[in-house]
């Protein structure tokens, strides 16, 4: 999270500072030399010394020199006082100063001012990792986000990292679940797209789960068997799907269990006709902060991103039809202040998903859909559904995948695949919130029902057309992705999923270069193997090792074990910040005799989280809005709707003195917070 360089600086400021003791004129002109030497002729180096691809944007201005030459002559104490809560100790006893991103004022001066290379437009996991792609190439790039980063379906998603267990069965089965050994038998094919789908998915679930460790793990799942038959069948397929992650599979073999053993590992399971369980591996994510923190690596390699910005029109030159016709960027409006300008780019890239059609009609009115949206409900319930470190999956009757899943102190349950129309506010419908309590209500001995049910959400899929599939028929389109260009050069990134948006990212940007001769990259594509934002990328906070986060946390803040590992796991290395900020808002009554703090202020009770993360969002991650935060920046309103609601005015208030918002704007905000929240809530019809 933080640069090599400053660390430096730093380190040999505090060496200096003891020398000035003795020698203030040797001491001065030292510490003003190394500091010059530092700045000057390692500013090459330092992108190497901390992230391949930094871009000159976040390199060191040419005064911090002077500046860490002086507080080298100042004592370790006050030098650190007066940097205040932007100085991080690392293990060797150094300090270190954390990224802070450009406000959005500056942001928005230089897109109307810089000619861009690249202009992305949509701020979910796609267009951030094209974002992420383009300025690590070298190419100013800029990406505007309508609503907030992953608003839409980035962050309606399962939570999973998988290669999809579901393509591997229809890789060689014409029609599942098999009801008997000879209905499997009859249905036998083989289908080598859904192959290479599992095989570049499984690739890719690699990369994301190394690329933030502290936020991705892996996740056993139990697939409980009924028959015999099934076996050696399931046994057979896990270990396909393990053979088929590679050499870099990051997460752990599959293996067979007996029924007493399955029993102990779930034990809400039914009994009844169970004979044994197999067990696979994939990887989870909290898939909004994910995205998040691929849009900030973003903005740290030098990215200009915005979010609450709308495209009003893309620009051109020449006319539609001719050769010369050419789109050169967009025409954009701040949703808050209502002011429009324009943002010019050589080559614009559209990866707003299931919406991909509205955009690529601005540039071709009369091109065709290639989007079919789908609709997937999820539910969250009570954490006593499932266990806290093992999920399950089963194929439902029609042949979909249901997943029971451990996360943030809840269970989700779902999908459900129901065509539909694009919406920017899905909502379950009671049908799908009944059909998941029933194959749940199949599978566990412990009934579940609607009152159970604290958060109802759904998602839209972009599913990409295939003219050989029948439109209706979702399960039978694939999700793999389409790189498309129209006329006026505009290129679009379409389908995929979560798992693959960086090898979909690469192939857009990889595409832009090909067919844009102003494009001229410094360097081909680094992201394979990049870290993200908190990932102590240079090993100086915790060397790596998330769990001496944790014990920080615990020891140097005594904060609770499930703060402490929730913080973690959201904001990895950036918790320490986080957890500073909550000692500044723990208030006398809530500290001991010795100020050490004895009651950390949480919006709700039963979550762990924290009312300094509301602050955090606003300070160092783009919150503008009251759902930003209890919907994006936390994840409250996924969790549990009612509890949201109820923390509302606490994270309004907090909002109001960051932002400054007005009476009038809290009022606003609260109002639209509510109507978010009733598309989270059960529905009624």
């Amino acid at each position: 999270t933080f640069y090599a360089a400053q660390r430096n600086l730093v380190t040999r400021c505090d060496m200096a500072a003891r020398a000035a003791a003795k020698l203030f004129p040797a001491a001065l002109a030292g510490a003003v030399g190394y500091g010059y030497y530092n700045v000057t002729y390692k500013r090459s180096s330092r992108q190497y010394e901390y992230e391949p691809g930094c871009a000159p944007d976040e390199s060191l201005s040419p005064q911090p020199w002077i500046n860490h030459a002086f507080k080298a002559l100042l004592p370790t104490a006050i030098s650190e006082k007066a940097i205040g809560n932007f100085m991080l100790h690392c293990e060797d006893g150094s300090s270190i100063i954390p990224w802070t991103p450009p406000s959005r004022a500056e942001i928005q001066k230089k897109l109307r001012t810089v000619h861009y290379d690249v202009l992305v437009i949509g701020g979910g996991a796609t267009g951030s990792g094209v974002a992420l792609d383009a300025t690590t190439r070298g190419l100013k790039t800029a990406m505007v986000e309508q609503d907030d980063f992953a608003s839409g379906t980035s962050s309606r998603s399962t939570k999973l990292i998988h290669g999809g267990i579901r393509y591997l069965a229809l890789a060689f089965q014409s029609q599942i679940p098999p009801k008997s050994l000879l209905d499997l038998i009859m249905h036998l094919h083989y289908d080598h797209s859904m192959m290479q789908v599992v095989m570049s998915d499984l690739s890719e679930r690699a990369f994301m789960m190394q690329s933030a460790p502290f936020m991705s793990r892996p996740l056993p799942m139990m697939i409980p068997l009924q028959h015999w038959w099934e076996v050696p069948v399931f046994w057979v397929s896990v270990k396909m799907y393990d053979f088929l992650g590679g050499s870099r599979s990051v997460v752990p073999e599959s293996h067979l269990i007996s029924k007493a053993e399955a029993m102990f590992q779930f034990p809400t399971l039914k009994s009844d006709n169970l004979v044994g369980g197999v067990v696979l591996y994939d990887g989870q994510q909290n898939d909004t902060r994910m995205n998040l923190f691929i849009a900030l690596t973003a903005a740290q390699h030098g990215a200009q991103v915005i979010n609450h910005t709308d495209v009003l029109s893309l620009t051109s030159k020449g006319k539609p039809g001719t050769a010369d016709y050419k789109i050169t960027g967009a025409k954009v409006k701040d949703t808050f202040t209502g002011e429009v300008y324009e943002i010019r780019a050589k080559q614009v890239i559209n990866a707003t998903g299931p919406f991909a059609d509205t955009v690529r009609k601005m540039a071709a009115p009369k091109v065709e859909n290639i989007i079919i949206p789908a609709r997937g409900s999820h539910l969250v319930v009570p954490d006593h559904f499932s266990p806290d470190a093992m999920g399950c999956v089963w194929f439902t009757k029609d042949g979909r995948v249901l997943y029971l899943l451990p996360w943030e102190g809840s269970t989700i349950a779902g999908t459900t695949d129901i065509k539909c129309d694009a919406t920017h506010f899905p909502e379950s419908s009671l049908d799908e919130v009944d059909f998941i309590l029933s194959e749940c209500n199949s599978t566990l001995s412990r009934k579940m029902n609607h009152g159970h049910v604290r958060a109802a959400w759904a998602g839209l899929r972009p599913l990409v057309r295939d003219p050989n599939a029948d439109p209706a028929e979702t399960k039978k389109i694939s999700r793999d992705h389409v790189v498309d260009l129209v006329d006026g050069g505009l290129l679009s990134i379409c389908g995929g999923k979560w798992t693959t948006y960086r090898k979909m990212a690469e192939d857009a940007v990889n595409k832009a270069v090909e067919i844009n001769p102003d494009l001229k990259p410094d360097r081909g594509c680094v992201t394979r193997e990049m870290t993200l934002l908190g990932t102590d990328r240079g090993g100086l906070v915790c060397n790596k090792s998330f769990d001496k986060v944790v014990v920080t946390l615990r020891e140097k803040y005594d904060m609770d074990k499930l703060v402490a590992k929730h913080l973690m796991q959201n904001y990895g290395t950036r918790a320490l910040l986080v957890a500073d900020i909550a000692r500044q808002m723990a208030v006398d009554p809530n500290k001991d005799e010795k100020g050490q703090t004895a009651r950390y202020l949480k919006l709700y009770s039963k979550y762990p989280i924290l009312e300094a993360e509301v602050v955090f969002a606003c300070r160092q991650e783009y919150a503008c809005t009251a759902v930003d935060v209890v919907a994006r920046r936390t994840r409250i309103a996924f969790l549990d709707s009612h509890a949201a609601e109820v923390c509302l005015p606490r994270v309004l208030e907090i909002m109001q003195k960051e932002l400054g918002w007005s009476r009038w704007r809290k009022a606003e905000e609260k109002k639209q917070a509510l109507a978010f929240l009733k598309t989270m809530s059960l529905p009624t019809e």
